[in-house]
């Protein structure tokens, strides 16, 4: 059953079939493990391969338990476009592989405890699984009693909301997802075992796949494709562009989704399938997106890499801390809750390696050496989950640590504990980064800081055109002027406030200028189906 699946998937044929060819044209004897000894053994598999293609399809329509997920979408088997002696040398190729079929167990506990079974592709059809009427082998409803599933092999596993039909929502993949805890919303109901996996090919609109150079440092950023978002990815890259970090640096959107949406065709964009948990708390896809991207054939070669977020606009060069980072020493900015008591509590409660070493309080930008990120960014992902999901379950934990806000900005202390325990220690700045609800930046920093934290914006009092934006909500910042436009106003991607007069606080000034200047450079963002119309709803 093992070879019938693997056969069935025709990008694996080819791929084998091309290093075949190409072995050949240089006169290599079939790569090392498909050895042509003589007109027998070439007929021999041949036959072999016909049999199995000919009765695999035919085993699966009658399999027992393949009836019961008739009404399951089914993807057109394998058309007959490669050659018999192809097929079979295809077939010799896998039977000296290390390939690993893609499998999934489920537990009836969390943390991969208690009662489980496996399943693989010979128990799927055409690679579909429905959840709906199934039972553990101990009778227990699965559905019901599922807490948590463990992937594994050289593939991934999609989640689907329908029990028979298309309706993708996330994945699971073995190479970067381990026991992981499952939770009834998003409700899966169908699950979809596909034996490649996107992180072993290269994403054809990422355009970074092709450089032949590598640059000081590279930016990157998480997010996903929503109107929310869409605007943000346009700002951003300009200010990495107006700023003249292209000049020794690179960008990259890390977007968590299905696929590349239209964006992608403009501002470079790595596509990070989404996890699971990702819709309950969507910081979540920080650590997890970057881990994926560092696990792909599209990971990085720069040796820095400067991690921001999707609201963090460049304002200055980064050249000059960007050249201090060496592998164990980063440097970042100091976090708003630097010097509470509650962070080195936390830390004690939680940690799991050098609990005794003190815990830096940063925030992005984090400048870091891509050899720790690749250290950190796994552990990074564990204490987000961590912490998140006792939030959900312990309450008192929750407001214990309320004052850190552990539910929201369970990611930035999941980052700084990750820090801390992979031993990765980092250079606190003061002043890289100005949040839009500081007060206005004198004008004698404006060259030393490196970006804006953007969020609200506001115009002078008196100021006669800026009561058309006027924003009833934020009364708590009236002393900074008349609120015109919030990040949080469903009508943010949608009015920009322009033009705006001389005595604009310097936050203000930055975000407006760079929402109108984006347009007028990229174009107005159109609607698409990966950003759906309700202003913070995802593409799956």
């Amino acid at each position: 059953s093992r070879f019938a699946d693997v056969m069935s998937d025709k990008s694996i044929i080819q791929k084998w079939v091309q290093e075949q060819r190409r072995n050949r044209k240089k006169g290599k004897g079939g790569g090392g493990s498909v050895v042509v000894c003589g007109g027998l053994a070439i007929g021999a598999i041949v036959m072999t391969a016909l049999l199995v293609f000919a009765f695999v399809p035919l085993a699966s329509k009658n399999s027992k338990k393949s009836t019961s997920d008739k009404s399951i979408k089914i993807v057109k088997p394998l058309q007959d476009t490669v050659t018999s002696k192809e097929k079979g040398v295809a077939m010799a190729e896998f039977l000296h592989s290390d390939f690993q079929a893609t499998t999934i167990t489920f537990y009836t506990e969390k943390d991969c405890k208690g009662e489980s079974f496996t399943i693989g592709a010979q128990d799927t059809v055409e690679g579909w699984y429905s959840l709906c009427g199934r039972n553990f082998p101990g009778g227990r409803d699965l559905q019901g009693a599922l807490k948590s599933w463990k992937p594994s092999g050289d593939g991934e596993i999609e989640l689907h909301l329908k029990c028979d039909a298309e309706s993708y929502w996330a994945s699971l993949i073995p190479k970067v997802d381990a026991c992981t805890n499952f939770w009834n919303w998003p409700n899966t109901q169908g699950i979809k075992l596909l034996q490649t996996s996107y992180l072993s090919k290269n994403q054809e609109k990422y355009r970074h796949s092709a450089n032949a150079t590598t640059p000081l440092y590279h930016v990157i950023w998480s997010g996903e494709s929503s109107r929310y978002m869409g605007y943000q990815t346009q700002a951003n890259y300009y200010g990495f562009e107006v700023s003249h970090n292209d000049i020794n640096g690179r960008w990259t959107r890390i977007m968590t989704a299905r696929q590349p949406d239209d964006l992608a065709d403009q501002f470079p964009t790595f596509v990070a399938k989404r996890h699971p948990y990702s819709r309950r708390y969507g910081p979540f896809n920080k650590a997890d997106g970057i881990v994926k991207w560092l696990s792909s054939v599209d990971a990085p070669k720069t040796e820095v890499l400067v991690l921001i977020d999707p609201d963090n606009w460049l304002t200055n060069d980064l050249t000059d801390i960007a050249q201090k980072i060496k592998k164990g020493r980063g440097a970042a900015q100091r976090a708003w809750y630097s010097g509470s008591n509650l962070v080195s509590q936390l830390w004690k409660e939680v940690c799991k390696a050098r609990c005794d070493d003190p815990v830096r309080a940063t925030a992005v930008p984090y400048f870091v050496h891509k050899d720790d990120l690749a250290v950190i960014a796994p552990i990074w992902r564990m204490y987000t989950l961590m912490l998140k999901e006792r939030t959900e379950v312990d309450q008192g934990f929750k407001i214990k640590y309320a004052g850190v806000q552990i539910d929201w900005g369970a990611e930035m202390l999941a980052w700084n504990f990750a820090c801390t325990h992979a031993g990765v220690d980092f250079d606190v700045l003061p002043n890289v980064q100005v949040r839009d609800v500081d007060p206005p930046l004198r004008k004698d920093r404006i060259s030393s800081v490196k970006m804006i934290h953007m969020g609200r914006a506001w115009l002078p009092k008196g100021y006669e055109p800026a009561e058309q934006w006027r924003h009833t909500e934020g009364a708590a910042w009236n002393y900074r002027g008349v609120q015109v436009w919030c990040k949080c106003n469903v009508t943010a991607d949608e009015i920009y406030p322009w033009p705006i007069p001389d005595g604009v606080d310097y936050q203000s000034r930055i975000t407006l200028e760079y929402l109108h200047k984006s347009q007028q450079k990229y174009g107005k963002i159109q609607r698409h189906p990966l950003r759906p119309r309700n202003y913070h709803e995802p593409a799956p």
